[in-house]
């Protein structure tokens, strides 16, 4: 079991280092992988800091496109630029999807800890979705969202106001999941050390 749990953590942590040099991580979730990949326990697989987005859908996962995607704080003009190409067919939806974060733990009682210090942290999506002999995966998810239609078929279904509004209201919860991961970072390194 250890050796197959050492096998998939060098080839995970291996792949993060890859996505770090081709700047694919959000770099303020760094600090939080490389401790809990530090630990000789768990290690981390896809992970976001929390995104704000214009996704616009086709109805096919695959054939969905990217309008403007932010893993930070944005401006409402940034949103409103990146509405002035709008495709013809499909809903183009403003997002805001909050951070995600998945650990794998060798054994059943670590992916507890995981949840439990996860859970006390105010995190009320936290569950462990996979236990298997070496691999106990734990996702910890914040609630907030924001999913919204901008567009369809071409045409602008709100102005710029709400747009503003909308830009207004995920960087709050932007801001208040920063807050919510720094507190879940601090929580760790005082259970897991």
């Amino acid at each position: 079991m250890t050796r197959r749990f050492l096998q998939q953590k060098g080839d995970a942590l291996r792949r993060l280092e890859s996505a770090k040099e081709r700047g694919e991580v959000d770099l303020d979730i760094i600090p939080l992988l490389d401790y809990l990949n530090s630990l000789s326990d768990y290690y981390t697989t896809s992970s976001c800091f929390g995104r704000i987005s214009l996704l616009h859908d086709v109805g096919s996962k695959r054939d969905n496109g990217w309008l403007g995607k932010w893993h930070r704080l944005v401006e409402s003009d940034e949103v409103i630029h990146a509405l002035e190409k709008i495709p013809d067919r499909g809903i183009v939806w403003f997002k805001y999807e909050p951070a995600i974060l998945h650990v794998v733990a060798m054994e059943l009682e670590g992916a507890a800890k995981i949840l439990r210090t996860a859970r006390n942290s105010g995190f009320k999506r936290a569950g462990i979705m996979a236990v298997k002999d070496g691999r106990n995966m734990v996702e910890v998810c914040c609630t907030e969202r924001i999913d919204a239609p901008l567009a369809h078929d071409g045409s602008l279904l709100v102005g710029s106001d709400y747009i503003k509004y909308l830009v207004k209201q995920a960087n709050k919860q932007f801001e208040k999941g920063r807050k919510r991961l720094s507190r879940l970072e601090k929580a760790f390194r005082g259970s897991l050390s």
